[in-house]
This record gives C-alpha cells, structure tokens and sequence, in this order.
C-alpha cells in the first residue's frame, strides 16, 4: 500500500507506482477549486443545509479537503455540519502531506491540522473530527472499489479523482462508477479530472446527465454529472440483518434525544451528538459515573484477535478511535500496556495477530523476555507485546469534560412508553421524568430491565479492583501490565489492580458495590508468582470499588436499533417473511453490553449510534457497523430452533 512517492522540481509529489503526478505544482489549488468545487456548484449546494456529504476517490495529498474546508469556512451555513470521505488506496504519511501543501500559505493552517490529526496509514475506515471547523473526515485506506463497497450512507456530491484511466484503471472501472452512483443522493453532484470518453459513457449508461466542461490549469477538459432527483431507490420498511441492514433516512438535528445511563457510554452519546450541535438530555439514577465507569483509573489497551472477523475489524477500529478521542482531552495518560505472553499459545496468538496490518498489534513491539522485562521495568518470567499508544484513562475526569453542560436528570427510569409525540420516560414510581423523540439506552446492566429488551441476553458481571499502596518494589515499574488480570504503575501513590469477573452472585443486595476482602485476595493471587513481591500482601491498606457490568454471551458490545418484540416473533415464524426484522421508525436504541473493554468500544459504537439515528455516513464499513445489532440474538435463536425460548 506503499504511495511509492517522489518529488519533481518545485518540490510537486510524483508517484513511481503511477508515473504520474499528484497535481501541478504550478495551479493544482486553482485547478481543485475550479473542478471539484466549482464543478459541483458549490458553495451553493449546501446552501441552507444543516448537513452536506463529499465524497472523493484518491484523497491523495488531501489538497481537496483543504479546499473544500476553506471554502466551507468562508460560507458554513449557520450551525452546518460537513461530512468529507476520501478513499485512499495507497496513503501518503502525514509529514507528506504537509509537505505537498505548504506551497500555498493560504492553506498552512488547515494542512497543519490535517497533519496533527491524520492517522496511520492502517487498512480500513478512520473518522477525523475538525470540531472548531464543523468537519468531519472519514479516511478510508484501501482498495477503491471495496471501499466504496463498504461505505453506509448518501454522498451529495462526489470528486473523482485519482490518476488518469490510462495509469489507473481500477479506479474508473464500471464497478467503481457503479457504486459511486449508486451511493449519491437523489439530485447529487459528480465531476471528475478527465474528460475521457470511456468514463463519460459509464455515467451515462447509469442514468446520470453528463456534461463535457472546459477545465482549468493543465486540465484541457472535466465532466459533471447529476444524479436525478427522481432517481430515489425505494427503501423497504423491513429490513434485513445483513451488509445493507439499516436504510439510510434523512433525519433533523433539532429533535429531542434521551439518553438513559451516565457511563461511558451515555457520555460518548453525548458527546457524539453535541459535536453535532444538539443538546440531549442525560437521565442517571445517581450521576455520571455512578456504575461500572466510576473507577480511578481504567485500562484502555486493544483486543488480541488472531482472525479477520468483521468482529476483530470493529475491535480495532475501536480501539485507534478510542486512542485518538482520548488523547485529545483530559486524563489520558499514554503510559503504554505490556501484554504478557505467558505461553506458547499466547506467543502463537500474538504472531498471528500481528500478520494482519490492521490490526493493533501489527503496530506493537513483540519482545522477547530480556526485552519486556527492560521495557515494564522489573524481571519479567516471559515475553510480551508491547503497546505505546495504550495507557490509564481517569474516568471520572473524562465524564466531566465530555457531558460538560448537558442536562443531567437524577432519575432512575424504568420504562419507555411509545407516545404520538415520541417517547416518555417513566421513573420507578411511574411518574414521567421527560419526554422525546429518540432514546438511546445506555445504562449498562440497568438496559436488562426494560420491557423492549428483556429478551437480549445480557448478563451481569461483578468486577472489583483493588487499590493497593505503593512500595519501592513496585515503583519501579513502567508501564501497566497486563495478564488475565492488571497492575498499574504507581499513580497518586497506589496501584491498580483487578479485576474480578464474577457472575455468581452470593452476596445479596449488595452485589453491585460492596468491597470484599476475598475479590483482594482474588486480585493479589492471580499476580504471576515472580510479580508477587511488587505489592504487600492484602490488609486494611487495601481499598478498592466494585459495580456491575453486562456482558453478551458473544463478548461483542449491543449498538442498534432495538427490534420490536412481536415483530421478532412474527418474522421469524413466517417462511415468506423469515430473516427480517421490523425496527418501530429506529427511535429506540441501545448501547450496552460493553463487558470489559467499555472503554475501548463506547466511543465508536457511540459515534456510530448517532451516524445511524441522523441518517449520516457510518464511521466504519458496513460488515462492521451491523456486527452489534441486537437483531442477531433473535437469528442466531432461529437457526437453532430456538426463538421461542429466547423470546419468551
């Protein structure tokens, strides 16, 4: 995936691969604006838009984003969002782009952001966020046509761009053109750098009006072309737990959103949706970071996966988004996370796991036992798997910053009633505690309770992590370290170590909280022997919090749509009918079964949730995107003659 690049006399990018340049050194800024933008009529299109989707294929040196993002600065309609996702099939590297730009000084403030934020070039979807410009970027590296292939949601207005046919022609192929037209919106825009027939005559034969322009700079010609606004494909009400599950809908800003659960999830919600201008309103029984959020300090490192499951895909993708939301903010500390391999099965795993460039691990540091013992700092009786960019997250300082102002109702909710206006939200006492038109439940093991969703399995978990004081053993350690369990380095004079993962309960009402003396004992035994010394052994010193979490029986985080129960029933009993779902109009969502690793998968699945409520481009290909619907227990059931169980 190499760019293969040069750079001609002037200091202009040229790729090797190609033979051909990325744009003129002399009037590549001029040639953009005249092409892409004014080729798609903009700024008028997005005129009076609360939101506006670009497309491009060949987000080369990202010359067009910046130009698009100046000329969306110059004429933002009041409040409106910019969505911009460029396909990339062979990535230049940050410092890269920054250089192939600042030719222009005019456009040094945006490449510098660019470059600050621009990821590594990893295969597969990355989502970028300019908050203080109102863009949002969604890169995604790989292959054009399966790109596009993998893209949810409505392009108003595409830039095809790339190298020439000539050079390039996978990139103009019928498949590539195809699903680019397939994915713009009814009355959508489309210009591309050449004027060649070939390309002209397949826009043509999809039904598009092509026309033929004089072009700018050294391009002697372009084409337009518009998709019809009739061209509206018919979008079933059902549909389908598969690649294309959800139907893309148009959906305001301006509406009432409720989100019930004060965690991680619930501010990662909030979160998602106040970058996109809206104001929820957040109902907690006791308070942001009451639950299974509340601890001191959290472990955000990646999930080893050895395959390539759409599953392993989402985990990943996961878990660079949650790294880059992290450090961006408040209480992230980058200390690095050593996985320690303590067998020969570990060490396979990991190998494995580092064959596939997606995947974190591929990017971590596989260290023999004299290497991680000077990497974590003390004697180590194994090898590991270093990650740099893992750390310690403060959650309490991460639930502060991101639900900041927003409304916060103390209320414990029990029920959710459809209305004629939207939802309420009931209390205990059966009181209305608020009203809206979505509801996205995020309350952690509190989403078993209610009537929509007593049928998704979800178990709770006991987990207790012990603080420990620190001694001059153990202040020697540099990074956290991670087993079946987890020590971190000293922090404000203590250790973290945890967890338990109890799902037994045998205590009583007090399960969710109350701090035992044995889960210390637990904690401190399941050390490896030679790690034993770094802590004394459990006494009064020893403090600790313990709450509940809910798990899935997959081990794969809940965020959807939440199907109507009958309708469950109803579709999976009728052979005509059987494999769809019905979802009441995708006002009522989920966002739970986080398990262990909340803080890895809640900021994506968040951001995801709201894409899907607002009818916006996902975050991440489609095959990933489905992997948390709900919907899957119910098939799953049917597959094994078992709906009716499951549903009761």
């Amino acid at each position: 995936m190499s760019a293969d690049l040069s750079w001609n006399e002037g200091d202009a990018p040229f790729s090797e691969r190609f033979r051909d340049v990325y744009f003129s050194a002399k009037d590549g800024l001029s040639e953009a604006r005249q092409t892409f933008l004014e080729g798609n009529g903009l700024p008028s299109a997005w005129a009076g838009r609360d939101a506006f989707t670009i497309g491009e294929t060949g987000f080369g040196t990202g010359l067009n984003f910046c130009a698009t993002v100046q000329l969306w600065l110059e004429t933002r309609p009041p409040g409106g969002l910019l969505h911009y996702v460029g396909i990339e099939g062979f990535p230049l590297d940050a410092g890269e782009c920054f250089r192939a730009l600042e030719r222009w000084p005019e456009l040094i403030p945006l490449a510098s952001a660019l470059r600050d934020r621009y990821p590594d070039p990893v295969p597969g979807m990355h989502r970028i966020h300019f908050d203080e410009w109102g863009v949002i970027l969604t890169l995604a590296i790989g292959e054009a046509g399966k790109m596009l292939s993998a893209v949810h949601g409505r392009i108003d207005a595409w830039f095809l761009d790339g190298f020439a046919p000539s050079k390039n022609p996978e990139m103009w192929s019928d498949a590539v053109i195809a699903t680019a037209v397939s994915l713009t919106a009814p009355g959508g825009s489309l210009t591309t750098v050449t004027g060649a027939g070939v390309v002209q005559r397949r826009l043509a034969a999809m039904g598009l009006e092509v026309r033929e322009v004089s072009g700018g700079g050294r391009k002697r010609d372009m084409v337009t072309a518009r998709k019809s606004p009739e061209q509206l494909e018919v979008c079933d009400k059902r549909t389908r737990l598969s690649a294309r599950a959800v139907p893309v809908r148009e959906r305001s800003r301006r509406g009432r959103i409720a989100i019930v659960g004060g965690g991680i999830a619930g501010a990662s919600l909030v979160r998602a949706l106040r970058r996109r201008g809206m104001e929820p309103v957040l109902y907690d029984r006791a308070g942001p970071g009451a639950g299974a959020s509340g601890n001191a300090y959290a472990l955000v490192a990646p999930r080893l996966d050895a395959g390539d499951s759409a599953v392993a895909l989402f985990f990943a993708a996961a878990y660079r988004y949650a790294v880059a939301q992290y450090s961006e903010g408040n209480g992230w500390d980058p200390c690095g996370v050593l996985v320690m391999l303590e067998d020969e099965e570990a060490l396979l795993r990991a190998e494995k796991a580092r064959g596939f460039a997606w995947q974190p691990a591929a990017g971590g540091r596989l260290l023999d036992r004299d290497a991680a013992s000077l990497t974590a700092g003390i004697e180590l009786d194994c090898p590991g798997l270093f990650y740099r960019s893992a750390g310690l997250l403060q959650p309490v300082r991460l639930l502060r910053d991101w639900i900041g102002s927003t409304t916060v109702i103390k209320a414990n909710i029990d029920r959710v009633s459809r209305t004629a206006q939207g939802y309420s939200l009931l209390d205990s006492h059966g009181d209305v505690a608020g009203e809206a038109d979505a509801v996205i439940l995020a309350a952690g093991d509190g989403n078993r309770h209610f009537d929509d969703t007593r049928w998704i399995p979800l178990t709770p978990v006991r987990g207790q992590v012990s603080e420990v004081p620190a001694k001059d053993a153990g202040r020697a350690v540099k990074c956290a370290l991670s087993w079946s369990g987890y020590l971190s380095p000293v922090r404000d004079g203590r250790h973290m170590l945890g967890a338990t993962n109890d799902r037994t309960n045998t205590i009583g009402d007090d399960w969710d909280r109350v701090v035992l003396d044995e889960d210390h004992r637990h904690n401190h035994g399941n050390m490896p022997d030679y790690m034993a010394h770094l802590v004394d052994e459990p006494d009064a010193s020893w403090t600790g919090r313990a709450r509940l979490r809910a798990a899935t029986p997959d081990r794969v985080p809940l965020f959807g749509a939440i199907p109507d129960v009958a309708g469950l029933a109803d579709a999976f009993r009728r052979p005509a009918g059987r494999g769809y779902v019905t979802f009441p109009d995708g006002d009522l969502l989920i966002l739970g079964g986080l398990g262990s690793r909340g803080f890895v998968s809640a900021p994506l699945a968040a951001e995801l949730l709201v894409a899907r409520l607002l009818g916006e481009v996902w975050p991440v290909e489609e095959a990933l995107g489905i992997t948390g619907d709900p919907a899957r227990f119910a098939s799953r059931a049917h597959r094994h003659a078992r709906i009716e169980e499951l549903l009761g």
